[in-house]
């Protein structure tokens, strides 16, 4: 396995499907935590002069949202002359194409969609041209039943009626690349797309048998069903995820510690992809420097707001997937930051 170990995922069990913005600490002294909008995009009042950025991340709630709208107010309270809002958006496969294409100037996405995304290789149509800034949460790829199905590996899902998330999305995409290696494609079983909320009212209600959804745990559409139903997640066999991260660098082998969902104690084995902040490759030197620099003095702050963001920090980004833009890069330079 790529550096010999398992990338645990950190888990803050007491409150961890809180946003704690609204009512937890700030990232500067004088700084209040941004309200929910409720709407299509958080947007901060900029100052006059100020440059206004989007970031685009994900649906309203999700954990790419919850993400975002910490990075914004850091970034608005603490660079100056920048306001940035945080924009929903379809998340990893579209923010790469919207800032590649410069419809936003920052968005979230990870190692898989980044580095296809430099190639254009599917799902993308063409090459972006998008950067590194730095490294967020870890996003596993969770396969839940209910305990009573006895879906315990991976060949299990042979047969089965199973939803994958949106067609297009990350999860669906690795799900697919992921087959071959339990020697499985997708008309070994009966396959639908829907979102991960909706897949896990499926699950509940005996119209599909496995829901898929790919995010940084715990994920809601797995503790709701949790909370009324006893449920199981598949555990990964060391030896096959150790040569998936052979094969495609982009992926980890990655814990959900046991407690993370109600009645699975015991640690659980799974695939994870980083997820990281990008740029547009011709973004001033000088801001993402103040950008990168802004994150990194507010990483404590950073860890409060996603139980998911627990672990972040700047040690080990992968610079040969998706390299880092120059500002960035001097900013590591400077602090002495490993790359991988």
């Amino acid at each position: 396995m790529k550096n010999g170990k398992l990338r645990a995922c950190s888990i803050l069990l007491a409150g961890s499907m809180l946003f704690l913005t609204a009512c937890g600490d700030k990232p500067a002294a004088q700084s209040a935590g941004p309200e929910a909008s409720g709407g299509p995009s958080q947007a901060a009042a900029p100052a006059p002069g100020d440059q206004v950025f989007s970031l685009v991340t994900a649906s309203l709630g999700g954990t790419y949202y919850i993400v975002g709208s910490g990075l914004a107010e850091v970034l608005s309270q603490n660079v100056d002359g920048l306001t940035v809002n945080n924009v929903v958006s379809q998340g990893s496969t579209a923010n790469a194409i919207k800032v590649g294409t410069g419809e936003s100037e920052l968005g979230i996405t990870n190692y898989y969609s980044g580095l296809r995304a430099l190639e254009g290789t599917e799902p993308f149509d063409q090459s972006y041209d998008i950067m590194g800034i730095c490294t967020l949460q870890y996003s596993i790829i969770q396969f839940n039943s209910l305990a009573n199905q006895n879906i315990t590996k991976m060949t299990d899902l042979k047969g089965k009626r199973v939803s994958i998330g949106p067609a297009g999305g990350g999860g669906a995409l690795i799900f697919e690349e992921i087959l071959p290696y339990w020697d499985m494609n997708m008309d070994d079983m009966n396959v639908s797309y829907m979102s991960y909320a909706d897949g896990g009212e499926a699950l509940t209600d005996g119209r599909i048998d496995v829901n898929v959804p790919h995010g940084a745990p715990p994920l809601e559409a797995i503790s709701t069903v949790a909370v009324t139903n006893p449920i199981n997640i598949i555990s990964m066999e060391p030896e096959v995820l150790e040569k998936i991260s052979e094969d495609l660098p982009y992926y980890d082998a990655a814990v959900i510690p046991g407690g993370t969902y109600a009645g699975l104690d015991e640690d659980i084995t799974s695939l994870g992809v980083q997820d990281i902040l990008v740029c547009r490759s011709d973004m001033d030197e000088e801001t993402v420097y103040q950008i990168t620099k802004a994150i990194y003095e507010h990483l404590e702050y950073l860890h409060s707001i996603h139980a998911s963001l627990a672990g972040m920090d700047f040690e080990g980004y992968k610079d040969s997937l998706v390299p880092l833009h120059p500002g960035a890069k001097r900013f590591y330079e400077e602090k002495g930051l490993k790359l991988d």
